[in-house]
């Protein structure tokens, strides 16, 4: 665990001591081997890319701090998972069979998550998926899977009070057909009926098609307060840029999770006054004042701008409001290695009953504050926000605190066998 005044205090002793004291035998000491489900051409192709960078640097300072009980971390790229559920679930066996890895950080999309998740628990291999879809870690989830951020229901609980206090619970959710969208949709819907509100789904296909003013012209408006929005960040432009010809934002509230955008620059005329909940905020000025060490040092490492974009390409806007999940995931690791001095896969029942309610407080490994793993579903809950685009640039509008997140789970996974 790495807390703020640990690293500021022993950043230069303890990597000197390393090399001086230790260095031969980090030479002779076995990797441990983190595989990347790596998507590297398709619908996330670019949230994979910086999701491979963000591993890169945490495994790099996990390196620098001496490992991970003594040994060396390194990262095992899949050839490509290519945002294809099969191709992806193929992409983790040849990680976990053929280049021998130890444990898997898994793809962005949320159906290679689903498709994998069997697969993890008989390879017996720690898996830790980066979609967010709920059935990751409801009916979909295992004992061997382990969400390292939020997923569609979490955010949801966390924000729904506000959401129906302040735009209003007259729904139309235009959803995307894949399981990041229709976990949105179903999630959503629950939780307006529940409340007393009414929920209009329009289900769009994957790939949408070329023209949505169809799409827009099924939303009774008379019906609205809030237009709902569940596509991947390409499609999500493409909607709501078509949503803008109709006039459709000055009439209704916009609202989405913000993967759906974050890829996406916010100086567009088409996102101007839309909402979005997310788990860390875009822009740095706007990270809660006692987190601001711990920010400043991941941007540094992972190499985002105050501003969200990438430092070598000031145009790239980087995903980093979902990026986190990965870096943590190598931080999860560490600590619940180190807890039972893990040496190998005999040991994964060991580990995986020390990330069972695991507690972490804000670092620089967690820069986005304390967390926890709820043992029954192994989903990491944190805090979450309210942005809105306000001028061309996303602003905090609320800090909802982590406990707000929680809800029942259908799942207790500590009762699975190994």
């Amino acid at each position: 665990m790495i807390t703020r005044r640990e690293f500021l205090r022993t950043s230069v002793g303890a990597t000197l001591g390393f090399w001086l004291l230790g260095s031969a035998n980090w030479a002779q000491a076995q990797p441990i081997r983190v595989g990347h489900q790596l998507d590297r051409t398709g619908a996330v192709a670019l949230f994979g890319k910086w999701h491979n960078r963000a591993l890169e640097a945490a495994i790099k300072l996990v390196n620098e701090r001496g490992g991970i009980n003594g040994r060396p971390v390194e990262l095992v790229n899949s050839d490509d998972a290519q945002t294809k559920p099969d191709v992806g679930k193929d992409e983790f066996e040849k990680l976990v069979t053929q280049k021998r890895v130890d444990f898997v950080i898994g793809s962005v999309f949320s159906g290679t998550n689903i498709a994998t998740a069997p697969l993890a628990k008989s390879l017996k291999t720690v898996y830790f998926p980066q979609g967010i879809a709920t059935d990751i870690t409801e009916k979909f989830g295992n004992r061997y899977v382990f969400k390292s951020y939020h997923t569609v229901r979490a955010a949801i609980e966390s924000a729904h009070e506000w959401v129906f206090g302040n735009l209003g619970k007259r729904f139309t959710i235009v959803h995307s057909v894949i399981d990041f969208g229709r976990s949105q949709a179903e999630d959503w819907a629950a939780k307006i009926r529940a409340a007393g509100g009414e929920a209009q789904i329009i289900s769009v296909p994957f790939p949408a098609p070329a023209d949505l003013f169809s799409i827009i012209q099924k939303i009774d408006l008379s019906k609205t307060d809030v237009l709902y929005h569940a596509f991947t960040a390409v499609e999500t432009a493409r909607f709501l840029q078509a949503a803008f010809d109709q006039n459709l934002q000055a009439r209704v509230k916009v609202l989405g999770l913000i993967e759906g955008i974050d890829i996406l620059s916010t100086a567009e005329p088409w996102l101007e006054g839309t909402y979005f909940i997310s788990g860390y905020p875009r822009r740095a000025d706007q990270v809660p004042e006692e987190l601001r060490d711990f920010d400043r040092e991941y941007r540094r490492r992972v190499g985002i701008s105050a501003e969200g974009f990438a430092l070598d390409n000031p145009r790239e806007v980087v995903p980093i409001a979902d990026l986190f999940g990965s870096w943590q995931a190598i931080f999860l690791l560490k600590q619940a290695a180190e807890l039972v001095n893990w040496r190998s896969k005999a040991e994964n029942p060991a580990l995986i009953k020390a990330l069972e309610g695991l507690t972490m407080p804000a670092s620089v490994g967690f820069p986005q504050g304390a967390q926890f793993v709820r043992a029954q579903d192994h989903l990491v809950f944190h805090d979450h926000y309210i942005e809105r685009v306000e001028n061309g640039q996303l602003k905090v509008l609320e800090r909802i605190p982590r406990e707000k997140s929680l809800y029942k789970t259908s799942v207790d996974y500590t009762k699975e066998e190994f």
